[in-house]
């Protein structure tokens, strides 16, 4: 019988089972009494986005270029953009995804802590480098590598963040772990989109129901894969947590 709370241990060996239905369930019964926050937090992050890149785009415009359909120019300045503007949008983002794991180890919410984890600033924005770097190398080269590594990698910010983990680590144990699992994991993340899509349809309502489901839910597949405390992210007096590899190697 498998426990309702993982470890790196029992992450990277798979000693972890869930439904796709389980995971769904689960999330849509915390959603009630976290909507105001999640989505809360989720606007000040829109905005907040919204003006970092509006910014930058002052000086990087890729709309002369779609104007004059240059289409690769205009993709090259949007992504630059985007870069560029990650390191004040990234941690606000995962800050506003780790409500979502908050809520599904039922811990209390409150949206100024979308703000707590600048301090892993360039550990997410250069993982999250290699993630996109991988991950496109594995659609050029073959589509299949780029979908798998695509849903491999994505408890690696959440790793970096929980356990301090560093960068390789984080993404490695993600990898490792989500083989394990790579089919129900990918059909939730796929049932999740699925379902986000169609409820944006009717002006957008249903997004006050469906984005808080889509967080609380990849915090039940991590907490039921690797564990999760009732704690502070950004503690300096926690060690990180230790992982022996079969070979040996410890990862930190």
């Amino acid at each position: 019988m498998y426990s309702d709370h993982g470890s790196l241990h029992k992450a990277v060996t798979g000693d972890y089972d869930f439904s796709i239905s389980e995971v769904l369930s689960e999330a849509w019964q915390k959603v009630s009494g976290s909507k105001l926050k999640i989505i809360g937090a989720f606007f000040v992050y829109a905005i907040i986005a919204t003006l970092t890149t509006q910014f930058i785009s002052l000086f990087l415009d890729s709309t002369p270029y779609m104007e004059a359909e240059q289409y690769a120019d205009a993709f090259i300045i949007s992504t630059l953009v985007g870069w560029l503007a990650s390191p004040v949008t990234l941690p606000l983002s995962l800050g506003v995804l780790l409500l979502g794991y908050a809520r599904a180890n039922d811990e209390a919410l409150a949206i100024d802590t979308i703000f707590n984890y600048y301090v892993y600033v360039w550990s997410l924005v250069f993982a999250s480098l290699l993630i996109t770097l991988f991950t496109y190398v594995g659609f050029v080269l073959l589509l299949i590598p780029g979908i798998y590594l695509s849903v491999a990698y994505s408890f690696t910010l959440p790793l970096i963040i929980d356990k301090k983990l560093g960068i390789w680590g984080a993404m490695e144990v993600s990898r490792q772990a989500v083989t394990h699992a790579w089919w129900t994991i990918a059909g939730i993340n796929g049932t999740l989109f699925v379902i986000v899509v169609l409820s944006a349809i009717p002006m957008g309502v249903g997004l006050i129901w469906t984005i808080p489901l889509l967080m609380i839910a990849q915090g039940v597949m991590y907490r039921k894969i690797f564990g999760w405390k009732v704690h502070d992210p950004i503690a300096s007096d926690q060690a990180p947590e230790m992982l022996s590899t079969d070979t040996g190697d410890i990862i930190e």
